[in-house]
């Protein structure tokens, strides 16, 4: 397994996915505390600890698996507008699903629509098919969210069963 002590810099023509740093809180905390940006993420809007946590969770996955969470910039404004990358949670439900890098991100409402999301997430598996190798990943999309399922799918992602995180239904999706 290749590690990371941060995440690398990876560019793409209008973002830049960089390691997150104690200056980005507040920004993290904007986009985690606002009911709108995380209504398919659990709906329940973070408190300042848990976007903290956030933070600090993201930078400790790189030296420990090899991958993690980056910050998400606009090239052209220097933005923060959200945060992409992979984890393993070793989560308890659903059952089964850990063990492979999950994908997951939120983009700030304000750039929604713009296919930031699907270029962060392209550029992301792209980065993990060079350093770690072609693999398995997942992922899981609250059925409700077209727009995710849409960008999952456009980018070789097929639903393989369901699953239940707190007491909601999604979707379990991998890439192989």
């Amino acid at each position: 397994m290749t590690s990371f002590p941060v995440a690398p810099t990876v560019k793409t023509k209008r973002l830049v996915l960089r390691a997150l740093k104690a200056d980005d809180f507040e920004n993290v905390h904007r986009i985690w505390s606002d009911a709108e940006n995380v209504k398919f993420l659990g709906g329940k809007p973070s408190t300042r600890m848990e976007s903290w946590r956030r933070i600090t969770n993201s930078a400790g996955m790189w030296p420990i698996l090899g991958y993690g969470y980056w910050a998400v910039d606009e090239a052209s404004s220097g933005s923060f507008i959200g945060m992409v990358g992979f984890a393993d949670f070793q989560r308890d439900e659903p059952e089964g699903f850990s063990g492979d890098p999950e994908i997951g991100y939120v983009i700030d409402k304000a750039f929604h629509g713009q296919g930031y999301g699907r270029e962060a997430m392209a550029a992301c598996m792209q980065w993990l098919d060079e350093t770690h190798g072609r693999r398995r990943s997942i992922c899981m999309i609250d059925p409700d969210n077209i727009a995710s399922i849409r960008i999952a799918e456009r980018l070789g992602y097929r639903i393989f069963d369901e699953g239940v995180l707190g007491g909601k239904t999604l979707l379990l999706l991998e890439r192989l």
